[in-house]
């Protein structure tokens, strides 16, 4: 038996979550994790369209001003690991924008990103396949798709935490 302890601490549950977990969950100094979860079926459309908007978005907006930004230098400094999927259908961009905001206050997080979610390149196949919705037996929607994604488990988040990321 391992008596490790492990703490975790839950900064959100939604992309409209508050703001003030982040600081009150690092206000006690004792965690290893700080973990948020920014996206569901809903959020994925809604980042679509913003995506659409302005190519450099479709993550979570408020995720790194307001959210980790403010933060950033206390995570540092008590070593916490932040894992999250504010990057919505631009992964990559929020990682961008996260390192510039970090760099901006002397900071260089190892930042990982997990992608490989993003199923729109394969449209075509799936109308052309016939697929149903698995519950319903619904057919594919005619309409535009805005977007479509895979969950992809906990494995990817584990092996980019194996090598190192920090945030």
């Amino acid at each position: 038996m391992n008596d490790r302890i492990v703490r975790i601490g839950g900064a959100s549950a939604s992309l409209a979550d508050s703001a003030i977990a982040f600081p009150q969950l690092l206000g006690d100094g004792a965690l290893d994790y700080l973990v948020g979860d920014y996206l569901a079926e809903g959020s994925m459309g809604l980042l679509a369209m913003l995506a659409q908007a302005n190519p450099g978005g479709g993550y979570a907006p408020d995720f790194i001003p307001v959210h980790i930004g403010p933060c950033l230098a206390e995570i540092a400094r008590q070593g916490v690991r932040v894992v999250v999927n504010a990057g919505g259908v631009n992964p990559h961009g929020c990682a961008a924008e996260l390192a510039r905001v970090a760099a901006e206050q002397g900071l260089s997080p190892r930042i990982a990103v997990v992608d490989g979610d993003d199923l729109m390149g394969r449209l075509g196949e799936f109308r052309a396949a016939g697929v149903r919705d698995m519950f319903s037996g619904a057919a594919f929607p005619a309409a535009t798709v805005d977007s479509m994604n895979a969950y992809l488990g906990a494995f990817p988040i584990a092996a980019a935490l194996a090598r190192g990321a920090r945030s």
